[in-house]
C-alpha cells in the first residue's frame, strides 16, 4: 500500500511539473521569452490571394486563440491594442508525396499554406516582426478517406503556432 502510495504521488508530481510548462515567467511580469512592452495585439482577419476558401478565417482564429493559450498578450480590438497582427495567404496547395503504384492515385498528400505577415507596434509605428513566405505544412492520407480539409485544419494550426512563436524576442 506505501508502494502505491508514492508511485501515485510521484506521478500527480511529475504531471504537475509538465503540465505548467510555459515560456512565460509569470513570478516577473511575464518576463522570458516573450517583449515586456506588449501587452495586447489586434488581430484583423488575414486576407488571402488563395483559391482555396476559409483558411484566412481559421488562421486568424487559430492566431487568436495561439496568442491567448500561449503568450502573455491578450487579443484587441485594433482601437485599443498596442499592437497589430496582420496578414496576407499568398498561396495554398497541395503536393502529392507518395501514389499508388497500381492506380497513381495519391496515398499521402501535404497541404501548404504559405503567408506574408507583420506584427506592427501601434504606439509609435515601428515594425516589430516582418515575414515573407512564411510557410507551414501537414500531411492527410486519401487512402484512408481523409479530404484535404484534414491537412488545411492540420497546417494551419501548425502555421498560428509558427506565427505566435515568431512573435517571441529577439536573442
Amino acid at each position: 500500500m506505501k508502494f502505491v502510495l508514492l508511485t501515485f504521488v510521484s506521478c500527480v508530481l511529475l504531471l504537475a511539473g509538465c503540465g505548467g510548462y510555459q515560456a512565460v515567467d509569470i513570478q516577473n511580469g511575464g518576463a522570458g521569452l516573450w517583449r515586456q512592452d506588449v501587452q495586447t495585439v489586434a488581430v484583423p482577419t488575414f486576407d488571402t490571394s488563395s483559391f482555396r476558401r476559409f483558411d484566412e478565417i481559421r488562421l486568424t482564429k487559430a492566431i487568436a486563440q495561439e496568442l491567448e493559450t500561449r503568450s502573455p498578450y491578450k487579443v484587441a480590438p485594433r482601437e485599443t491594442a498596442d499592437t497589430l497582427l496582420e496578414g496576407k495567404i499568398v498561396d495554398s496547395r497541395l503536393a502529392t508525396i507518395s501514389r499508388n503504384l497500381d492506380n497513381a492515385v495519391p496515398q499521402e498528400q501535404l497541404y501548404i499554406v504559405i503567408v506574408d505577415f507583420t506584427w506592427k507596434d501601434l504606439r509609435n509605428g515601428k515594425i516589430i516582426v516582418d515575414r515573407r513566405s512564411f510557410e507551414a505544412s501537414s500531411p492527410f492520407y486519401p487512402f484512408l478517406g481523409e479530404t484535404d480539409e484534414v491537412g488545411s485544419y492540420l497546417a494551419v494550426e501548425d502555421l498560428a503556432a509558427a506565427i505566435v512563436s515568431e512573435m517571441q524576442s529577439d536573442w
